[in-house]
Order: structure tokens, then C-alpha cells, then sequence
């Protein structure tokens, strides 16, 4: 009997070390995955600047291009559909937006979901990597949100409001009326951490 005993505590250590194992090896991967979603979207995003900086002479008046530039144009940029960059300065933010969303973009920076800054009804969806939109749980309503797109044009937001929707919920995240929508997965992915922005319009 004491040798079952002793055999079933060895194997219940076994599975105990195991598991251990496996958290710490999702673990090292997560960092990974962060830090590698890190270094090339900084590097995408500096190439985006290179860009726009060769296109805009330095004298542009920022208004004059918002009211002539009514449609987002991607620009391919290292083989990527890039639609311009966002900064959100309370969290030290700054990422490349690319025009299209799928698994391979997201793992280089965040992804235009639906919409635009012209039409008002802008969504960007971001992976929660930690240096990501990890950090947008950290956002507060007043927070500034920018955008530049490749033209140059600076669209300046304000957050109004954090929400969390149901994962399947598409119609939600479309819907209020919103000039701009940053979301990611919440932890387990079955919901999305939602931040509804009001634009600040010039003038």
C-alpha cells in the first residue's frame, strides 16, 4: 500500500514539475513574441517616418493637408500595406497601422479592422502584446490619441470612454458612433478591451 502511495506522490510530483515547465515555457514564448511585435514594429514605424518626411515639405501647414486629403492611401513600405502610424503619448505608445488585418500583420504592429479617419468610423485592432495594445488598459478618458497617415495628416483623438465587448460582437464594435475604436483581446481572448475616441477637430 505504501509503495501505491509513494508511486501515485512521485507521478502527482511529475505532472506538478511538468506543468510548471509548460507555464514557464509559454512564458519565455509570450516575452518572445513581445519583444520581436516590439523591434519591428519600431522598425516599420521609422521607416514610416522616413516616408512622410520625404513627402511633406517642411513648411506644410497641417491643416491645409486635413482638409484636402479626405481618403486614406496605403503605402507599401517593405512589402507592408502601411496606412500611417499612431501615437498615444500617456502610455508611451507608438506603433505602425497597417491597411489590412490578419495574423501575420498583427504580429508586426496594429491592423486597420474597418473604416477611417475620414469617414469617422476609424477601428484599429491591436494583439495585447505587453510594449503593444497590452497597454491600453492603462489608458484614462482625456488621454490624446494621434494619428498621421502617409500623407502627413495628423487626425488628433480624445478618449471618451473604455468599455469591454463580447468577442463575437461585431455590431458592437461598430456601432455609437464613434471617430475612432482601439481594441485588443482581454485575457483568455473571449472579449475585447474596447477605447472609444472623440476627434478633436481643427479650428
Amino acid at each position: 500500500m505504501r509503495s501505491k502511495r509513494r508511486i501515485a506522490g512521485n507521478i502527482l510530483l511529475i505532472l506538478g514539475l511538468l506543468s510548471l515547465l509548460g507555464a514557464g515555457g509559454l512564458c519565455l514564448y509570450n516575452i518572445h513574441e513581445d519583444n520581436e511585435f516590439y523591434e519591428e514594429s519600431f522598425e516599420l514605424t521609422s521607416d514610416i517616418k522616413t516616408y512622410i518626411g520625404s513627402q511633406a515639405p517642411d513648411d506644410t501647414d497641417l491643416e491645409d493637408i486635413y482638409s484636402e486629403n479626405q481618403e486614406l492611401e496605403p503605402v507599401d513600405v517593405k512589402g507592408y500595406p502601411c496606412d500611417g502610424y499612431l501615437l498615444i503619448p500617456s502610455i508611451e505608445l507608438e506603433t505602425a497601422v497597417l491597411d489590412t488585418w490578419n495574423n501575420k500583420y498583427l504580429r508586426k504592429a496594429v491592423c486597420r479592422y474597418y473604416g477611417s479617419p475620414y469617414t469617422h468610423d476609424f477601428v484599429i485592432a491591436g494583439h495585447n502584446f505587453r510594449r503593444g495594445f497590452g497597454k491600453l488598459k492603462k489608458l484614462s478618458p482625456g488621454d490624446d490619441v494621434y494619428f498621421t497617415d502617409m500623407n502627413g495628416n495628423v487626425t488628433s483623438y480624445t478618449v471618451s470612454q473604455i468599455e469591454v465587448i463580447d468577442g463575437g460582437d461585431v455590431e458592437g464594435m461598430l456601432s455609437g458612433g464613434w471617430d475612432l475604436s482601439l481594441y485588443t483581446c482581454t485575457f483568455g481572448g473571449k472579449a475585447r478591451l474596447t477605447v472609444r475616441c472623440e476627434e478633436n477637430i481643427p479650428g
